[in-house]
């Protein structure tokens, strides 16, 4: 059985409010970079999972906040990662942790949650229905 993929516009966004609706912790964000759209087929019928995948900035004290949250490990950004927004994140490493995926969790949405420790990024890759 083969996995669903990803499926969108292929629109780059940039608009804040989508994301600081749908994640409280992202209420401060300065920019962000992201991309959405549904998994699988369009043309199959049923309950659609959708996806979000976006690269937020922070003003400095709102990543302080969420570094307390990240484990020293660093891991790898999902292989399905928009390849689109690749060129947005920041060298180096990328930490995180369960505590920081349940953080922004809430609900219907299940994230990957990354910060990056360039000061300021926070990267989201976020699956809901």
């Amino acid at each position: 059985m083969q996995s669903a993929t990803k499926d969108g516009t292929g629109e780059v966004r940039d608009e804040l409010e989508p994301l600081t609706s749908r994640f409280p912790p992202l209420i401060n964000a300065e920019s962000a970079t992201w991309m959405s759209g549904r998994m699988g087929d369009p043309r199959v019928p049923g309950p659609s999972t959708y996806w979000i995948d976006a690269i937020v900035g922070l003003p400095e004290a709102g990543h302080a906040e969420l570094l307390k949250d990240v484990a020293t490990a660093e891991l790898p950004l999902p292989e399905d990662f928009s390849p689109k927004l690749h060129g947005a994140i920041p060298t180096g490493p990328l930490l995180t942790s369960s505590d920081l995926n349940k953080r922004f969790s809430q609900g219907r949405f299940v994230c990957k949650v990354y910060v990056a420790t360039d000061g300021r990024t926070v990267i989201l890759s976020t699956l809901f229905q």
